[in-house]
Parts: C-alpha cells; structure tokens; sequence
C-alpha cells in the first residue's frame, strides 16, 4: 500500500512539473496559459490510476516535443504534430501531413476524449488551465448548442469505438461554443474540418481534429 501511495504522489509531482513546464514554454511563444489553480490538482486526482498514466506520460511527451520546436529556433507546425505523434508511437494516415499543412487549429483526442495535443494557435483562445485542458473531457470543457453537441458527441462515439476510417471530411457548420468553469468563459466560433484516425498496432488510438475558429 505505501509503494502504490508512493507511485501515485510521484506520478503527480511529475504531472505537476510538466505542467508549470509547459506554461513556462508557452510564455516563451507569447501564450499566457495557468498551469492549475490548485496546487493539489484536483481534477487529475478525480481520474482513474490508468487515465492518470496515460494524462502524464502524454503531457510528457507534448512538453518534450514543445521544448525540441523551441531550442530549434524555426518552429514549424506539421513537424511538431508528426513529432509529438512519433515519440507517442502513434502512426497516422500516409496523407496527414497533406491534412495538416497549413492548418491552424488541429487538436488530438484519446479513446477517452482527452486531448493529448493541440496546436499553439488554439491557446489564442483559451482561458482554461492547462490542468483542466488535460484530464477533462472535451464535452465538460465547452457548451454548445444542443444539435451540434448531439452531433459531435455521435461523432466521437462512432469514431473511437466502432467506426473503421482512415479520414473523414466534414462539413460541419460553424456554431459557437463557450468555455466551461474557465477563467473568462471565452466563446467563439467553431467547425470541425476534418477527422484523421491515429493507430497503434492496428488498434485506433486517438482521433485527430482539423478545425476552423473564428474569434
């Protein structure tokens, strides 16, 4: 019992370094972002142990990525997400990188619909903390209309559990959504573009999301 109490503190002291890791980073490309608001990390303690390691090791890996785009000097968008995919052994379609070039707004979810990833364009409209960016679900960070949160939610539940896809283009129309229990509530205006299947093994691991916001 003191040995898994022991695992859990470490497994959050890392958690929590990454995280004022990454807001530290995010300072250097001009984005201020909290990295919690309660030093104890309540929403990541309210996950399981199996979600806590996946959270942390992907938080991990998205830091590390981060870090490697800004000691290069020249940081380009597609090679962060191919990179921060490659060091999660997560393959992606032969066509992604014809997906991503030049898109703005990309965010990478889990089986669990966590995000493990987003572009750096994504926190010009982001009053969450990262704390709560990383181990909530996406549908408890953003209200939405209900149609559009049916419809996105049938979505993701097809995608990650049922659906066989490569990619999917969508023509979802823009609707607004607003942040939940965020510092500021910011609302904007949103579409999802495409959806790009993530494996490893042969087994779906995360869903990847080209999106249009308007703010």
């Amino acid at each position: 019992m003191e040995i898994e109490k022991q695992l859990e503190l470490d497994l959050a002291a890392s958690y929590r370094q990454n995280l004022q890791d990454l807001s530290s980073l995010l300072e250097q490309f001009g984005y201020t972002v909290v990295p919690f608001n309660d030093a104890s990390l309540p929403h990541f303690h309210k996950l399981s142990r199996e979600h806590q390691v996946d959270v942390e090791k992907a938080l991990g890996v998205y830091v590390n990525t981060l870090r490697s785009e800004y000691v290069s000097g020249s940081f380009d968008q597609e090679r962060f997400v191919m990179q921060f995919l490659f060091r999660m052994g997560i393959l992606s379609s032969d066509d992604l990188h014809e997906t991503i070039r030049s898109e703005k707004y990309i965010q990478i979810y889990n089986r669990d619909q966590l995000q493990i990833f987003r572009s750096l364009a994504c926190y010009e409209r982001c009053s969450f903390t990262l704390e709560q960016l990383t181990t909530r679900p996406w549908f408890d960070l953003w209200e939405r209309d209900s149609l559009f949160y049916y419809a996105c939610y049938g979505l993701a539940a097809t995608a990650l559990k049922i659906m066989k896809f490569t990619k999917l283009r969508l023509d979802f129309p823009h609707h607004k959504v607003t942040e939940q229990e965020s510092a500021f509530g910011y609302s904007f205006e949103y579409k999802i573009k495409s959806l790009s299947a993530l494996t490893r093994q042969g087994k779906l691991q995360a869903a990847l999301l080209v999106e249009d916001w308007k703010f």
